[in-house]
């Protein structure tokens, strides 16, 4: 119930996105048209929150491992002080391996706030919060945004399991297919991913041919599975250079633009 009730969200917010008012109502009907649609049961209310409370349960323990973290790096910065006055080797090396596992813990709870529970791509949290400041850019650098074609008949004629396993298989064909370091996927909403190219680290000046590159590659392909003899599918990107300080919105306008002129040339 969790996912569906993500993928109705996700679909809600596609749709209102170019809206400049959203009213509540507007918000309400449009979200519960999406609901019948994937066929999520609102009425069930048990059952959705104890969905929510299992997400609010996840970030509660996500604050609670990083208050600990917090105070265990409290603890060990006073216990050094006094270790270096008394030239305490012993205890310096014991603090050591707290702050080591210590760094451990953080990266996985970073991993476990910013990335996207499906697909292992970054999510917008992670875009919002990190990679932009008040909504504007803090790097120059180039961004892709791509939308699956015809992603909701694969989901009438397959399934969601199907659908959430091509949203899968995408993330990790644009990783293997790119392979640059310096490139991050995030997943905008639904079966939209937006690609990140940091200019003052990218060593792939030429990204819209990667992105071109893949975008052909992955057309020709036919996946197969235990339930599936054939599967084909593709996906539509525009992709626009962007400036430290341009503001997201703007951008997202231009490279949304140029995605559905793709999608209507693409076949």
């Amino acid at each position: 119930m969790s996912n569906s009730l993500k993928e109705v969200t996700f679909l809600t917010v596609k749709q209102l996105r170019k809206e400049n008012i959203i009213l509540p109502g507007t918000y309400s009907q449009v979200f519960e048209n999406n609901a019948k649609e994937l066929k999520v049961d609102l009425e069930d209310q048990n059952v959705i929150f104890k969905d929510l409370k299992q997400d609010c349960d996840s970030i509660d323990n996500v604050v609670k491992k990083t208050n600990e973290n917090l105070n265990t790096l409290h603890n060990s910065t006073s216990k050094a002080k006094v270790a270096i006055e008394n030239n305490d080797t012993r205890t310096l090396e014991h603090i050591k391996k707290e702050l080591d596992k210590m760094k451990e813990q953080i990266s996985y709870l970073q991993k476990e706030l910013f990335s996207d529970n499906l697909t292992g791509a970054y999510n917008r949290k992670w875009f919002m919060d990190i990679y932009l400041s008040n909504d504007r850019f803090i790097h120059d650098g180039f961004m892709a945004f791509i939308d699956l074609n015809k992603f909701k008949s694969i989901n009438d004629s397959y399934g969601h399991l199907v659908g959430d396993q091509v949203l899968k298989y995408l993330v990790n064909f644009l990783r293997n297919e790119i392979e640059s370091d310096d490139m991050d996927i995030v997943r905008y909403a639904g079966d939209e991913f937006i690609i990140l190219f940091n200019k003052d680290k990218c060593s792939v000046l030429n990204a819209d041919k990667k992105v071109y590159q893949a975008q052909e590659k992955l057309s020709q392909q036919k996946l197969k599975s235990s339930k599936i003899d054939s599967l084909s599918f593709s996906f539509s990107y525009g992709l626009v250079p962007f400036k430290r300080n341009d503001n997201f919105e703007d951008i997202l306008n231009k490279v949304d633009e140029l995605m559905y002129k793709n999608k209507k040339e693409f076949k």
